[in-house]
């Protein structure tokens, strides 16, 4: 038991060092401009994105980028978001749309509007956005910086979310908790090892030509959590991928209520333990229990001294995500009862075989 306390409490200690090492190598998207403009492909797949698609595509229209084309491609929405995709492509001729069909045997919806936007366009860059995002001035100019400088082939940020319900608060916060105290984000572009991976989805900007040679989405098209495998298939290729923070130049609000956030983080939560059930369970016990254990096996001294790691090590994710420091430590323990749910919907999702997403089905 004794040895078993002192893991846990080298744990906490080894998930707060490389949290301290992302603050220090300041992991966020900086200013990083680049002369002249690239003409680079907007690529947004879409659906049930009625809410969303117009405000991003004011936020495209009226960016400090201005060499750019838009393609959407609705994927075969239930609602109006068609409609109002035709509606801005018929008073700006940069913006255009692709009508989605019925998936072929072996595609995920996402992953397959992604490969049909790519086949379209025309770009020297392509960069996909979740319809659900929101972008700041700066953004594509400084994003274009890092893969002209560094010679990239991918370029991810992680958006700075948005939280507007109590539901979303105990959720949402849980993906930085978990990857920024497990990954340095530097390792990502300095070594070719593929289980240090991580990307999102919700902002992923190709060199275009990299990206035409090898088709990373048709890669991945199977894979629940495409984002990290196309970084892996990169690495495997000898590319070199780069992921960052956002600094506020990309926000997104990525759920709106607690059933929407455990049924969307219980989709991918593996992803950051390498597809393991048993590395997330096991992070799931030691990071709710192993203070008991502590207690347990030791004095009050050190249980007190692992309450304070865990507190500074929400202070440095709060940091890094740019979320309120005061909400993330007063929920700790009910956002820690989400991520139990969370493991839990994970494993039976796992079990059956079988999920949903946006109205279509997930085969495990």
């Amino acid at each position: 038991m004794i040895i078993i306390s002192y893991i846990i409490f080298g744990f906490i200690i080894l998930r707060l060092l490389i949290a301290l090492i992302n603050l220090l190598t300041k992991q966020w998207l900086s200013v990083r401009e680049i002369p002249g403009e690239h003409l680079v492909s907007i690529l947004i797949p879409a659906r049930n994105e009625d809410e969303n698609i117009g405000k991003l595509l004011d936020n495209i229209i009226n960016h400090d980028y201005q060499n750019y084309e838009v393609i959407v491609y609705d994927d075969m929405s239930e609602d109006t978001t068609l409609e109002i995709v035709k509606s801005y492509a018929e008073k700006n001729k940069k913006i255009s749309y692709v009508r989605g069909i019925e998936l072929p045997e072996g595609w995920l919806g996402k992953n397959y509007a992604c490969h049909q936007l790519s086949l379209k366009a025309k770009g020297s860059y392509f960069l996909f956005l979740d319809a659900d995002v929101i972008i700041e001035k700066g953004l594509i100019r400084n994003s274009l910086g890092y893969l002209k400088k560094d010679r990239i082939a991918l370029l991810s940020i992680f958006p700075q979310q948005v939280m507007v319900t109590w539901g979303e608060k105990l959720t949402v916060p849980l993906m930085n908790w978990i990857l920024v105290s497990l990954l340095p984000l530097i390792l990502i572009e300095y070594t070719s090892n593929t289980s240090l991976s991580a990307a999102n989805g919700q902002f992923m900007l190709f060199n275009a030509d990299i990206y035409r040679k090898n088709q990373w989405h048709e890669k991945v098209k199977g894979h629940k959590v495409e984002d990290i495998e196309i970084v892996k298939s990169i690495k495997k290729k000898g590319y070199i991928a780069k992921t960052l923070l956002s600094n506020g130049q990309i926000k997104c609000r990525m759920y709106n209520n607690y059933k929407e956030g455990i049924e969307g983080f219980s989709k991918n939560v593996t992803a950051f333990f390498g597809n393991s059930i048993f590395l997330t369970i096991l992070f799931a016990i030691v990071t709710s229990f192993g203070i008991f254990v502590i207690l347990f096996t030791f004095n009050y001294l050190f249980a007190i001294t692992y309450i304070i790691l865990s507190v500074i090590l929400r202070i440095i994710v709060s940091i890094l995500s740019r979320q309120s420091v005061l909400t993330h430590i007063l929920l700790g323990i009910p956002q820690q009862i989400a991520f139990i749910i969370v493991v839990f919907k994970a494993v039976y999702n796992k079990s059956v075989k079988y999920g949903n997403w946006k109205g279509r089905p997930i085969r495990y």
